[in-house]
């Protein structure tokens, strides 16, 4: 996905619709612009029982900020709902993603740009992509892992 000389909202809204299509077209029930009182949830959707929160930022510069604002958005949820904070144009260090699950309870997997275009290619899903990262997760407490990278390591 190219950037191009769109402005920030006019990419973030894009970025949305695409998740938005993507999530329903993979029949995960997705939900736009929640807004509870003092917050803004960009989606909302459900597999099986498992609930999420998705965060969707296309910008050049992502901070660890903006991470632990969309957690605190989680931790005022029911107990058991995951979040997604799908970022594209910006990286985050090594020591960032630690900081984010140092002595932590993990509630957030960080979907890159690569993340969300194994997504949308017709040889994977969104669905498999999130499987394969929440199983990883769940079993070594990494909440940033490509996907390819797991793929690969799992030998799927």
């Amino acid at each position: 996905m190219k950037k191009g000389r769109m402005g920030a909202q006019e990419r973030g809204r894009r970025l949305e619709g695409i998740v938005y299509e993507l999530l329903e077209t993979e029949s995960l029930r997705p939900r736009r612009n929640t807004r509870p009182p003092g917050e803004e949830i960009d989606i909302s959707f459900t597999d099986g029982q498992r609930h999420f929160l998705l965060e969707a930022r296309w910008r050049e510069r992502v901070s660890m900020a903006d991470v632990f604002a969309f957690r605190g958005k989680l931790e005022g949820k029911l107990v058991g709902t995951l979040g997604i904070f799908l970022y594209i144009g910006a990286e985050f260090s090594k020591g960032a993603i630690q900081a984010l699950t140092w002595g932590k309870e993990i509630n957030t997997l960080l979907f890159s740009e690569d993340d969300l275009d194994d997504a949308l290619s017709p040889a994977h899903s969104f669905r498999k992509v999130l499987e394969l990262k929440l199983r990883h997760a769940a079993g070594y407490g990494e909440c940033h892992v490509p996907y390819m990278t797991l793929l690969d390591g799992w030998g799927f």
